[in-house]
Order: structure tokens, then sequence, then C-alpha cells
């Protein structure tokens, strides 16, 4: 455009100085003077325009850029990004007469139980190790990760007879360091050994209310109405007692691990399915969602 009025200027001024004098040369050279006016003025408009367009020519070019960049490295993240792990959990042959064969199958979708056996021996006697590592997975894996026991890699030992080569050693001490009370008056543990039902009631019931219970005899024996309360420990009643009020869909702890009952059996071993009967809900109160089929749901 800018050449095109140079162009226009020679020639006018070529007309001009070979026959000024010619009337009809003198109506060209006033044509062409007004056509170079218009050409001036739309040069000056372009020029006005040009600084704009091309702003917004760079302006459209960078933000294509950088949402070409956004796209690129997007999927470059979610490539290098850790997959979703799935959950082989175990599924066991060996429920069909058990009572609490939902539950087992709900702890199991979460990680509880170990190994890849397809039997789960729900008859066998559960040691107290076993179950106090079943407890801690189970607490964590159900409740809130504001409220999880933290392993205590740098507290001392607390059982005198429990080392740490024992697979249970580090949850007994977790358990022991956040408070809880999971071995005997002496110092000891007794990891292999069976635990017994007002052991475990007492280790679960003080981990749901998350505090010591003083013993409780009368109230005990007011609420569950046992035939045989006098058998159970004094360390342990109020702990048992306690139970009563800690309920949820399937009950308590004591409904859960062995029904309906009139005799508690105090010192009898716990089996594995009646153990995981009550590892099904941690806390007090079902209500408030801490159980096994609703950590699954989340």
């Amino acid at each position: 455009m800018r050449l095109s009025v140079i162009a226009l200027f020679c020639l006018a001024a070529s007309v001009g100085l070979s026959a000024c004098s010619s009337s009809e040369d003198k109506s060209k050279i006033d044509e062409l003077q007004h056509r170079v006016e218009q050409l001036e003025k739309e040069n000056a408009s372009l020029r006005t325009k040009l600084p704009n367009a091309l702003a917004l020519s760079l302006l459209t070019s960078a933000v294509n850029d950088a949402q070409t960049k956004n796209i690129q490295e997007s999927a470059a993240t979610e490539a290098e990004a850790p997959k979703p792990q799935t959950t082989n959990h175990p599924k066991f042959s060996d429920l069909d007469e058990v009572a609490q064969k939902q539950m087992i199958e709900d702890l199991a979708k979460i990680g509880i139980f170990d190994g890849a056996s397809n039997e789960f021996l729900p008859n066998k006697n559960i040691s107290r190790g076993e179950y106090v590592t079943w407890l801690y997975k189970a607490y964590n894996a159900i409740m809130p990760a504001a409220q999880q026991i933290h392993l205590a890699t740098s507290a001392p030992p607390f059982f005198k007879d429990l080392s740490a080569s024992d697979p249970a050693y580090k949850y007994a001490q977790a358990l022991a360091n956040a408070g809880y009370s999971v071995g005997y008056e002496d110092g000891t543990f007794k990891s292999n050994q069976p635990i017994t039902r007002e052991e475990m009631i007492s280790m679960k019931v003080g981990v749901d209310c998350g505090k010591a219970l003083e013993p409780w005899r009368s109230q005990l024996e007011s609420v569950w109405k046992f035939s045989d309360s006098k058998n159970i420990a004094e360390r342990y009643t109020g702990y048992i007692h306690q139970d009563f009020y800690v309920s949820g869909s399937y009950g308590s702890n004591i409904q859960r691990a062995f029904g309906k009952i009139g005799t508690f059996h105090a010192k009898a071993p716990v089996t594995r399915a009646e153990a995981a009967g009550t590892l099904w809900q941690i806390g007090q109160f079902g209500a408030q969602g801490h159980t096994a089929n609703l950590a699954i749901k989340s």
C-alpha cells in the first residue's frame, strides 16, 4: 500500500511537468490527487490498526502455545503417575457355616489378613500376637486418618518377653505406646499364647473407648447377667461391662464374636472367626460409620 501511494505521486508529477496547460490533463491530475488522498487515509488507518492486530495475533499464539504445553504436561504427568493398585484380597472357601462370614469377607477386602490362602481356618485358635496384629491393622484401615495409631519405632520395648523379631512386636509396641493395655501386669506379652475371651474383649474395648477402664464387677453382672461372671478376672470387669454399650448393626463385640450367650467362659481360647467378629467395627458407636463395610465404600 505504501509503494502504491509513492507511485501515484510520481505519476502525478510526471503528468504535471509534461502538460500542465491542458485542461484534460489537469482533470486527470485532480483525480489522481483525490485518489492519493484516499489512499493516504486508508494507509493511515491500516497503520493504526496494525499494532492491535499484531498484538492480538501474538496473544492468540501465546495462548495456543500455553494450552498445548498444559495438555502435553498433563498427559506426561498422567503417564508417569502410579496407577491405583488393585487389592487382591483372599477369597476364603471355608466360611459357609460361619456366622461371621460377611464380616470376615469385609475385613479381607480392606487388607487385614495376610497371605493368599483360600482357607481362613475359622475354628482355629488365634494367638495374642496375631490378634494384636489384626487389631492394629483393622483400626487404621477403618478409622479416619486423623485418628491413626502410629508405629512406635523409637520407643523402648514395653514387654520383656517380646522380641523385636516377633511379627507382632511393632503392633504391640504401637498399641502400648498409644496408652492401651495389651499386655500383662507383670510386663510380659506372651505373643504365642492363645488369647482368651476376657483378654480379647478387654483389649478391643480399651481401643474402642480410647482409654483404660477401672474394674466394675457389680455393673458387669447387672447388665450382662452371665451365669459365670465370677470367673472373670477383676482387671477385665470394667471393659466387659462397657462392651454392653459398644454396639452397632451387628451388636457389641461380645455379640459379634459369640452371638447371644448366657455363659461367658472367660478363660476359653478365641477362634479366628470370633476374633474377626470383634474387628469388623471400631469405636463405641457403629452409627458413626466406623465399620469395615463402610471403609470399603469410602
